[in-house]
């Protein structure tokens, strides 16, 4: 009888094991998908980042050209069409390394984005669904 309880907790252990090892994404929720709806607001990592890189020209008091691509001040009230279209569009411009513009990064070198945070925004970015 001890045999079989200590055989079953070995194999239920192991099954677990195997999963976390061959299946990481679903073990830390990178898979999971994050509605989008008019009204919704930046997750708060997203936003400290959004802070910090930018919204010195993205916001209402920044550049108007930037506004005219996007404005984090008024990201809620866009449609969740629009939250998505963003958001992709703001993970290709961080990874191509266009976005902060080469003057900002000069004059910010502490704000730069991480590939850390580019990854982040981009995971963030790909797992928003309407």
């Amino acid at each position: 009888m001890k045999k079989i309880i200590v055989f079953s907790l070995f194999s239920a252990s192991f099954l677990f094991a195997a999963l976390l090892i061959f299946n990481p994404q679903t073990a830390t929720g990178a898979r999971k998908s994050l509605p989008v709806a008019p009204g919704t607001e930046l997750p708060d990592s997203i936003m400290k980042f959004v802070q910090k890189t930018c919204m010195d020209c993205h916001a209402d008091d920044g550049s108007s050209m930037a506004k005219m691509k996007v404005n984090f001040s008024k990201w809620s009230g866009y449609d969740a069409d629009k939250q998505i279209k963003k958001a992709n569009a703001i993970c290709k411009e961080l990874t191509k390394n266009s976005m902060p513009p080469k003057k900002w990064r000069a004059n910010n070198p502490d704000n730069v984005p991480t590939p850390a945070q580019i990854d982040m925004i981009c995971r963030w970015a790909k797992g928003l669904v309407k």
